[in-house]
């Protein structure tokens, strides 16, 4: 039971593959980073809870389902994609122009549904899932963070250079995440024969013997036994007739001398 319990079912991922490992350190220096370059914030308490706060509690999440439950029940881990995927919407309402904040709020919906439908079941492939992290990493190095990096007119602070290599930080710990993602093998059950009971073994019971037949039996044997006892003591009565005649013939031999001598 404990072994059927194990088996990976749908969207899985293994707590030793090196994707895995790289996904778990990035998020963690994405998360150092961010706290780094976020403490002048730490007196406001909106920004403190939508900045600091959720995506330090969402990747602390993550990392903790991911590892725990990532070979039986990799679907833990939509609630804290759900959670970055309202950071970044939130952190695209920071004034960085109209344009941009409908592009960034897009890129979070995509990814929180495409996340969730491929670990839902309704998307049967991850490559869809890498396609997106890396159309989204790509976006983020090549629209923003180049530009904000190779302007020397305009040198980049400390807080926002620190804060946008966190969101790099964060993406491309998906993308590497989503390498990591495997579906197991569905394996067809053979349907369940119905059950037969053992045959039961039904022994022909003897037709009884009619009374008279077992009567004319029961004489039969009697009169078998007297004939067998007969035969037994048949010649006794032949030897009893010869004594008896011995003993006539000396008695009637007196009777005739006893005659002759009177005459």
């Amino acid at each position: 039971m404990n072994k059927e319990a194990k088996k990976p079912r749908g969207f899985y991922v293994e707590k030793g593959s090196f994707f895995v490992h790289a996904a778990v350190i990035l998020l963690a220096l994405s998360m150092a980073v961010r706290l780094l370059g976020t403490m002048q914030l730490w007196g406001d308490m909106f920004a403190l809870a939508t900045q600091i706060v959720l995506p330090v509690v969402c990747a602390l999440l993550f990392i903790l389902f991911a590892l725990l439950f990532g070979r039986i029940a990799l679907w833990t881990t939509i609630l804290p994609v759900l959670g970055g995927a309202a950071f970044f919407i939130l952190s695209a309402t920071n004034g960085n122009g109209q344009m941009r904040m409908i592009i960034c709020i897009a890129i979070a919906f995509v990814a929180a549904f495409v996340y969730t439908a491929t670990l839902a079941g309704m998307i049967r492939t991850k490559w869809l899932n890498v396609i997106v992290f890396a159309l989204i990493l790509a976006y983020q190095i090549v629209f923003l963070a180049l530009p904000v990096f190779s302007d020397a007119n305009n040198p980049v602070s400390f807080a926002d250079g620190m804060t946008l290599l966190s969101s790099i930080g964060i993406i491309l710990a998906m993308f590497s995440f989503s390498l990591a993602i495997r579906r197991a093998k569905q394996t067809k059950e053979a349907p369940e024969l119905p059950k037969i009971k053992d045959p039961v073994v039904i022994t022909p019971e003897q037709p009884a013997e009619p009374e008279e037949s077992k009567a004319t039996a029961d004489e039969t044997g009697e009169n078998e036994c007297e004939r067998s006892s007969a035969e037994e003591t048949g010649p006794e009565p032949e030897e009893h007739e010869e004594t008896q005649l011995t003993d006539e013939l000396p008695a009637q031999e007196t009777k005739e001398k006893d005659e002759n001598t009177q005459l």
